[in-house]
């Protein structure tokens, strides 16, 4: 039920989050430029490269309140919340540092690549960077509401940044002075800023009052100790760097090796296509508190080849409309300032593809086991996919990233993944004890 939850929300979430991207690209396209709107769409998508703002700890929290009868009442799940929020809280100060670092080395003129050059491209990008690291300890949210299974609410609270983010990006072009529009992507880190903040509120009372002891407890760790949370945090951490980063870095490295032309091609394609890749991780997602428990209570009564084969014809489908439409449709979202490629839609519809076949696989081996197995192929993907983007790119031009992670995943993750639970059968349906816990 959780899943049809998830993916309802989903579902909603994706029309709402379409519209608002479509015409807030249009508005910046029309109103400001293509050279503001590649700067916008790297600058906004800085989060995606450090999206592992709990080290991967937060695993723990995930797994531990799904399996918990009593979680608001739960001493461990306490402790757990107390430790994965001081690491955020000192990984979001880390990341302003190094923010500053990039500032007033010049360091964020270069990694822009030519959108560096816009006056005032740096200090959108410090500024924007500061207000998502204020953001950081927030995010603790997520995971509670992902072990509380209310991945749907998740879902329909971050809905609401598309409208916030469109309301933010029209106030800006229509009455801000014209140099204004270096700073358009703030508005996607203060509509972020504003809904991680809303869904705080939501953990709080979800989770009350143990929720609001353990923040509580954050700023005294000598009174109260931490607890381990990094047997699992570690190997997580390795996908939490690898996967997004995979994806994140291909906009990057087509501004490196691009035009300002191609990132803006990447961004209005991208718009559409990782709407649907929200779709799907939003079923995905939901998918792992579920075979947890399931696992713990020895009702896991079959694998996920079958859902994954349905995920990914479900993707198939959507993203073979989408390129049907893509003529008139991406004609609409750039208001025919560019020319898109039927090879980048086509491409970006692959890399859905096998998304959508990945994220069954990938929750089914959420135990701590399948965790630390993951890290091998993870981390190999991420580094396929960051080498073939290099080579493909500048021939490619725009498809050229996107291709290579398509490979990548398919190659060192999908694969991999399907012959190890195969042969791991037995542990991971909860009918045999793991390796872990063999050695309690």
């Amino acid at each position: 039920m959780s899943v049809l939850l998830a993916l309802a929300a989903r579902a909603i979430s994706m029309a709402v989050s379409l519209v608002c991207g479509v015409l807030t690209a249009r508005l910046i396209l029309g109103g400001a430029g293509v050279e503001y709107y590649a700067l916008y769409t790297l600058v906004a998508s800085l989060p995606g490269l450090i999206s592992f703002s709990d080290l991967g700890s937060g695993a723990v929290l995930v797994n531990s309140i799904a399996v918990s009868d009593a979680p608001r009442e739960d001493r461990v799940i306490r402790a757990q919340l107390t430790t994965v929020g001081r690491i955020m809280v000192c990984f979001a100060g880390s990341g302003m540092v190094l923010n500053a670092v990039l500032y007033l080395t010049g360091a964020w003129r270069v990694i822009l690549g030519d959108a560096g050059s816009i006056a005032g491209a740096d200090l959108a990008a410090f500024v924007s960077l500061t207000i998502f690291c204020l953001g950081i300890p927030l995010g603790i949210w997520q995971r509670v509401l992902l072990g509380l299974h209310k991945n749907h609410r998740i879902i329909l609270i971050q809905a609401g940044q598309g409208p916030l983010n469109l309301l933010l990006v029209w106030l800006l072009v229509s009455f801000a002075p014209p140099e204004a529009g270096t700073f358009l992507a703030l508005s996607s880190m203060v509509s972020g800023f504003v809904i991680a903040a809303v869904g705080f509120g939501f953990a709080l009372t979800a989770l009350s009052p143990l929720f609001g002891r353990a923040m509580r407890d954050i700023p005294r760790p000598r009174r109260i100790p931490g607890v381990r949370v990094m047997h699992i945090g570690w190997p997580m951490l390795v996908q939490l760097v690898s996967a997004p980063l995979s994806v994140a870095l291909l906009r990057y490295i087509l501004a490196q090796s691009g035009t300002t032309h191609e990132v803006a091609e990447y961004g209005a394609v991208g718009q559409v296509f990782f709407a649907i890749i929200g779709v799907v991780s939003a079923g995905g997602l939901a998918l792992w508190p579920l075979f947890t428990r399931a696992r713990a209570r020895g009702t896991l009564a079959r694998g996920p080849y079958a859902i994954a084969a349905l995920f990914a014809a479900g993707a198939a489908v959507i993203c073979g409309l989408v390129w049907a439409v893509s003529p008139w449709l991406f004609d609409f979202i750039t208001d025919g300032t560019l020319e898109v490629s039927g090879t980048t839609v086509l491409a970006f519809g692959l890399m859905v593809v096998c998304q959508a076949a990945l994220y069954p696989l990938g929750m089914f081996l959420m135990d701590e086991a399948g965790i630390r197995f993951q890290m091998i192929p993870v981390a190999l993907m991420a580094v396929s996919t960051i080498v073939l983007a290099l080579l493909v790119t500048p021939t490619l031009g725009a498809a050229g990233p996107v291709l290579a992670n398509a490979a990548s995943v398919f190659v060192f993750q999908i694969v991999p993944f399907a012959v190890y639970i195969a042969r791991h059968r037995e542990r991971l349906m909860g009918s045999s004890p793991g390796p872990e816990e063999v050695a309690t």
